[in-house]
């Protein structure tokens, strides 16, 4: 795999889901390869021959199911005449779909995932898979609400989401790169919350409040300034606002109409917390497409030095 690929998990509502298409606009826009990439639930399988021995080991092989291949056959034909210019091709793989997005995006420069697929609830807003590919994923992964078309969004501007808690490198670098590509305006949100401790004084917390905003204001000043200073050719404009971050992230892009909100993955080594409650939050309840940039496990420094 090429380390600049675009990936695109899809399955059989690939018509229906806005990841192929949004994947491909990127594509064109970075002149970049795209490999649209179909996983084939082995869970829901019950095709196997019978189990063998290979290598001092028993495994059940099993056979491609014909629609899978079908739908590969159809994802080529599709891609074959989206541009021919660029390196657009549908590869198959096996195992757990959220699994093997995620693994895949290690190699990936950018994985896109649609909000819901085939499967699940109609009352949940983002499916098993698309979840999973975008908490473990590596690297920025992108996921994008069904029937999404960005053409219609080209020139919405981008809106990233910065707290003074975690590292928000990954996901500002992510954020002003698409802005760069995409001619269009930044917005970097900073939310402040009164501190727990004071949310039942409201005496105190009235006293404090102007210096707790323009303390969080002093800080999304600097931080705004030293990025416009790395990329001085991007439209970046700053917003603070008092509010819960989910909240704040939200309005933020119902109030500028953003194409895209980013926001930084991973927070935690432990299994099952890879992301912060914020990005968690805005993955379940934003309309438009998100962001979660991780940054990539190669670089992060080891507990153990």
């Amino acid at each position: 795999m090429k380390p600049d690929e675009i990936v695109v998990g899809v399955d059989a509502a690939w018509r229906r889901s806005g990841a192929l298409d949004w994947g491909l606009h990127e594509a064109r826009l970075r002149r970049r390869p795209l490999r649209a990439v179909h996983v084939v639930d082995e869970s829901l399988r019950s095709d196997d021959f019978a189990p063998i021995r290979l290598d001092g080991q028993v495994v059940r092989p099993s056979p491609i199911p014909r629609n899978d291949r079908r739908l590969v056959d159809e994802l080529e034909e599709y891609l074959a005449g989206a541009d021919p210019a660029l390196d657009l091709a549908a590869d198959l793989m096996i195992g757990a779909p959220g699994h093997r997005l995620a693994e895949r995006s290690a190699s990936a420069g950018l994985t896109v995932v649609g909000r819901r697929g085939i499967g699940g609830f109609a009352r949940l807003l983002i499916g098993s898979t698309s979840e999973s590919a975008a908490v473990h994923g590596d690297g920025p992964v992108v996921v994008v609400p069904n029937g999404w078309q960005p053409a219609k969004h080209a020139s919405a501007p981008i809106v990233v989401g910065v707290d003074d808690h975690d590292q928000n490198d990954a996901a500002l670098e992510f954020a002003f790169e698409m802005a760069a590509v995409h001619h269009v305006p930044l917005w970097l949100v900073h939310a402040w919350e009164v501190p727990a401790p004071y949310t039942w004084n409201a005496p105190v917390a009235n006293g404090m409040r102007e210096q707790w905003e323009q303390a969080a204001r002093q800080w999304l000043d600097t931080v705004a300034e030293q990025w416009h200073q790395k990329h001085p050719d991007v439209d970046l404009r700053h917003e603070l606002r008092q509010s819960h971050p989910v909240v704040a992230l939200l309005d933020a892009a119902d109030a500028t109409g953003t194409q895209l909100i980013v926001v930084g993955g991973r927070r935690h080594r432990l299994p099952g917390l890879m992301i912060g409650s914020v990005a968690r939050g805005v993955l379940h309840h934003a309309t438009v497409p998100i962001a979660v940039v991780h940054e990539h496990r190669a670089t992060e420094p080891n507990p153990g030095q």
